[in-house]
């Protein structure tokens, strides 16, 4: 409706074109400038969840509660919603394991609500963003490079986030 109202007021195809890549860019740069959002890799460990694979998928993700949503595509519109029930362990990968991030990332494996079980991982400096929800168990779990026990760590209430 805006395109035609647009093309009728003798706005050029061109020019609608570049208005609209101009907004999907500002929308994109937007997104990935926020606090909360971090560079991400992700992938399928075990089970089955749509849209996600046994390869490293990057995007950008980012926390509400203890669910975690991937964003990807070029305007990072394309949104994966994971529910995430435990934090199972966490450790730190080797530089060259997962490309695109710097030095050696941070990879947690986390149990989703479905069965499912996938890793994330996330760059060295962006830690605290990246496993907020479980801050407190990440740290005694890197302290050990694993878990501290053999039962999952359970998301930290919200009022400790």
């Amino acid at each position: 409706m805006l395109i035609a109202i647009l093309l009728a007021l003798g706005v050029t195809p061109g020019m609608i074109l570049v208005l609209l890549l101009a907004l999907m860019l500002v929308k994109r740069y937007k997104t990935i400038k926020h606090p909360a959002v971090f560079k991400t890799r992700v992938r399928l460990v075990e089970g089955q969840f749509p849209g996600l694979k046994a390869e490293w998928k990057k995007g950008y993700g980012a926390w509400v509660t203890n669910v975690f949503t991937l964003r990807k595509g070029l305007p990072l519109n394309i949104v994966d919603v994971l529910p995430v029930a435990t934090i199972e362990q966490v450790r730190t990968g080797a530089a060259d394991e997962v490309k695109g991030l710097h030095g050696a990332p941070v990879i947690a494996g986390l149990t989703l609500s479905t069965g499912a079980r996938i890793e994330i991982a996330v760059a060295a400096e962006q830690r605290a963003t990246g496993l907020k929800p479980w801050a407190a168990q990440a740290a005694q779990a890197a302290q050990v490079d694993g878990p501290a026990s053999d039962a999952p760590l359970a998301p930290a209430s919200v009022g400790e986030a």
